[in-house]
């Protein structure tokens, strides 16, 4: 056992750490102690001829009492309350077909759908939605409940379908391959008057019926 561990061991219970301590110390004055390096801002110091890049370009603005309409009824009300009386948010509501259900053999394809299917270089299970407007339904309200009957139903294959109250259109997505299939299927159940408009994303309209 060295000298060092020795006096260590005979210290009492209580001055252990004393000990460590100044053998710790008398250890470490052989190594060299270096100075850190002076700090240097990254940021000039004269303030005066630089604006700190922290400091925002414009003032902040002055609201003085004249900016509030004290006479003002509607600026006494709370804001979360304020656009009550404003005629409500018509929401957009979606339907889904029903989950495990099996897929029906799809019908073939017409000869100038398949044409543009090529021109295009279109996947046939990429997704295409079928856009039903005012235009075609004299009622959008009682599309939409037959609609949703058939998608929940599984009678639309790979339908999911969307109601845009805001727009008054009614959107109904399905893969490439379906969408013949589902096309004639809303103009012949849904009784749709006009042409239907079928669009992929990036090209737009590339079919109608």
């Amino acid at each position: 056992m060295s000298e060092n561990a020795k006096n260590i061991s005979f210290c009492s219970l209580p001055d252990q750490l004393s000990c460590l301590l100044e053998r710790t110390e008398k250890l470490l004055k052989p190594f060299t102690c270096r100075s850190p390096p002076a700090f240097s801002p990254w940021f000039p110091i004269s303030t005066a001829a630089h604006r700190l890049p922290i400091r925002p370009a414009k003032p902040a603005p002055v609201i003085t009492s004249g900016d509030f309409l004290a006479d003002d009824p509607k600026s006494n009300k709370d804001p979360l309350f304020m656009d009550r009386d404003a005629s409500p948010i018509r929401r957009s509501w979606s339907v889904f077909t029903q989950r495990r259900v099996l897929l029906q053999n799809p019908q073939s394809l017409s000869r100038q759908f398949d044409h543009m299917v090529s021109v295009h270089g279109l996947h046939l299970r990429q997704r295409a939605k079928w856009v039903i407007t005012q235009d075609n339904c004299g009622d959008i309200e009682k599309v939409w409940r037959s609609l949703s009957r058939s998608v929940q139903s599984s009678r639309l294959p790979t339908c999911n379908a969307n109601i845009q109250r805001e727009r008054a259109e009614i959107w109904v997505f399905c893969d490439l391959l379906y969408s013949e299939q589902v096309g004639r299927h809303l103009k012949d159940e849904l009784k749709l008057v006009g042409r239907v408009s079928l669009s992929v994303h990036k090209l737009g309209n590339i079919f109608s019926m």
